[in-house]
């Protein structure tokens, strides 16, 4: 048990060693220039991902930042996305307001023209917890909308879980839950109405 405690931790470490690694990169050096402005304070970079996500061909970068802006004050988490050109430069394109603190780590995925932000609460040998918020570009507002939110937990230990997945594009919600590793899921749906206007990354409070 010990031994495989030790090993999720490796991987975790390994996860954010990449992550960090990625301001090094002069692909990255260029996406970060054009956050000086919004965000001075970067101490590091929390989660990356590129990718299309406007539709025009050229890949997009996303990045979760953080820093303080004192020593004495509370650490800041910004999403940030910004559009490629054709010049190998970036232009922000969004900015979410404060983001969701995870008491472990993100992961940051561009897939089919939406961002995949995930937020690893617990990981660890017997359990994991997450929560995944999806941002699609949405040329009429010129920004990321969220389309949908997913909240997951999973015990290895007994095989249990619980899922909760919300389209809000459709106003649907599915629950889904097993008891034990010879439960069977059991689901469940209900409507919640569709969001209007739609919810904006930019400015987005993870949360509020």
């Amino acid at each position: 048990m010990d031994a495989l405690r030790l090993l999720s931790a490796l991987v975790i470490f390994s996860i954010w060693s990449s992550y960090a690694s990625a301001e090094y990169t002069e692909k990255y050096q260029r996406a970060l220039a054009a956050t000086s402005s919004d965000f001075p304070h970067l101490n590091f970079i929390w989660a990356n991902a590129e990718g299309d996500l406007n539709g025009d061909g050229i890949p997009d970068v996303a990045m979760l930042l953080t820093g303080n802006r004192t020593e004495n004050d509370p650490r800041e988490e910004r999403l940030f996305v910004l559009t490629g050109k054709p010049d190998g430069s970036y232009k922000v394109l969004s900015i979410s307001a404060e983001f969701c603190h995870p008491s472990k780590f993100y992961n940051l995925e561009i897939a089919k023209n939406s961002l995949f932000a995930q937020m690893v609460e617990y990981a660890d040998s017997s359990r994991i917890s997450s929560y995944t918020l999806q941002f699609r570009y949405n040329a009429k507002i010129n920004d990321l909308e969220l389309i949908g939110e997913e909240m997951n937990s999973e015990s290895y230990e007994d095989g249990s879980m619980e899922r909760t997945s919300t389209n809000h594009l459709t106003g649907t919600v599915i629950h889904a839950a097993k008891t034990g590793k010879k439960g069977k899921t059991k689901t469940r749906t209900e409507q919640i109405g569709k969001s209007a206007p739609p919810t904006k990354l930019n400015g987005y409070l993870c949360g509020g």
